[in-house]
């Protein structure tokens, strides 16, 4: 009895169908706008200002960095003397600073087993 031979799929370094109709079409618009997109801005702007005035409000903020936010600490420290400040401690000393580190710390970890005890339930 013969026993029926694997197929062996043979890798391919060519794009896909998909990928090439998307690389195509990115290329395309990207002409198009160089063609015509300050004619559209035009348009835009005179037809629907408020509109126009949200969509640039919009991008605008999605790419300003947010004040007050954390990412631009670089130390336990920074984040800790942050956390302070946030809840009414404007100047706080090396003590404090690091007793903040330890209870963000303890509140990392905590959140981390709320995570791991959920995933636990999802499965």
């Amino acid at each position: 009895m013969k026993t029926p031979r694997k197929s062996l799929k043979t890798a391919t370094t060519e794009p896909s169908a998909r990928d090439k109709l998307s690389a195509d079409f990115t290329k395309r618009l990207e002409e198009k706008w160089r063609q015509c997109g300050d004619d559209v801005l035009d348009a835009a702007s005179k037809e629907s200002p408020t509109k126009f005035a949200e969509m640039v409000a919009r991008l605008v903020s999605s790419t300003e960095p947010k004040e007050g936010g954390y990412d631009d600490c670089n130390s336990s420290a920074e984040i800790a003397r942050k956390l302070l400040q946030a809840v009414g401690l404007p100047d706080p000393d090396d003590a404090s600073i690091e007793r903040a580190i330890e209870a963000h710390e303890k509140m990392i970890a905590a959140l981390q087993s709320i995570r791991s005890q959920a995933e636990g339930s999802m499965q």
